[in-house]
């Protein structure tokens, strides 16, 4: 398994003019960071160009796996989780470990510990946003100095700050039978549903608009279905597919910066517990969806003015995050 990551995290298509477009369209669009199994079976740190050169490893404790890596809006830092070795990476649990606080090129870490659930960076890139049981709490960093408090209204996991400061997304209960989407405006502490309410969604984050959430349309109990990457404003505005694929199940979605490119998880199995061995990263252009990644009948027949467009498949990794910084100490000679 080691080995086929080193391959496919070191090599790009030579023979799909498409994937090659996209790869030089994003090379100089900052830096991708993301969780992988490293050499030495634990889950670490990496980061790369968004088209998949200069990797380089940003973590390697051994005794601990690294998940949730974000960077803070003005690229000089990253927030992650850090937990157990022992203990399975799970795409619901992941946030309720350690909060790390570290520069972006993964140096000088500083261990904040629990309590801080589903840390999302605020606009000023000094505070981040948690969830605990009393509600949503705004904290300076590395300080840990409370500097605002607001009700969750149900918001249970995958929190998220928009880029103006304004509202929070992130999966929640009570907006329907199972777990969907909202969007909290953090002036009114209202929260709206954003995806529909008769199916599983999660992990939501938001587009440079601050307006718009990029979400996995999840399953309905029952139903042998594929996630799928959504995007909806409050109240369901504007709700449309952006990718689907028969074969994966679509999960992490976030933005380009600049808006222009998606980048999201493909897994193989539905998440919960993350399986290395099958699951990837890809980007596809904006511009080009609503997209269907394979040539399933029924899919076709459900978004028939879906494209059929390339993507850039860039291995295997899991929760991937983009900033337009350039990161000093992970430029390969």
């Amino acid at each position: 398994m080691i080995l086929t990551l080193a391959i496919l995290c070191t090599t790009l298509s030579t023979d799909d003019p498409a994937g090659d477009a996209i790869a030089r369209e994003v090379h100089d669009l900052g830096r991708i960071a993301y969780s992988a199994v490293g050499p030495h079976g634990d889950w670490d740190l990496w980061i790369m160009r968004p088209d998949g050169t200069d990797r380089r490893q940003l973590t390697d404790t051994r005794d601990h796996n690294e998940t949730g890596v974000r960077f803070s809006p003005d690229g000089k830092h990253i927030l992650y989780y850090e937990q157990p070795v022992s203990e399975p990476v799970d795409n619901n649990t992941y946030g309720t470990y350690d909060l790390v606080i570290a520069d972006s090129n993964g140096s000088n870490p500083v261990r904040l510990g629990r309590g801080l659930s589903w840390a999302s960076w605020g606009p000023d890139s000094k505070t981040v946003s948690v969830l605990n049981p009393r509600g949503i709490s705004i904290i300076e960093v590395p300080s840990r100095t409370l500097v605002q408090t607001i009700p969750r209204q149900g918001i249970v996991q995958q929190l998220v700050r928009s880029p103006d400061g304004r509202s929070l997304t992130g999966t929640a209960n009570g907006l329907g039978p199972y777990w969907n989407v909202g969007i909290l405006d953090m002036s009114s502490r209202e929260i709206i549903l954003a995806s529909e309410a008769e199916r599983y969604n999660c992990t939501p984050d938001w587009l440079p608009d601050a307006r718009h959430v990029i979400y996995a349309r999840g399953t309905i109990p029952e139903r042998n279905e594929r996630a799928q990457l959504w995007i909806a404003g409050p109240g369901g505005s504007d709700r449309r597919m952006v990718y689907a694929e028969a074969g994966r199940h679509i999960y992490g979605g976030a933005s380009s910066p600049d808006g222009r490119y998606y980048l999201f998880t493909r897994s193989v199995e539905d998440l919960g517990k993350v399986d290395h061995a099958r699951t990837t990263i890809s980007l596809i252009r904006a511009g080009d969806t609503p997209m269907l990644g394979d040539d399933d009948p029924a899919l076709k027949s459900q978004f028939p003015d879906a494209k059929s467009s390339r993507r850039l498949d860039l291995g295997p990794g899991w929760e991937p995050h983009w900033t337009a910084a350039e990161i000093e100490g992970t430029t390969t000679p």
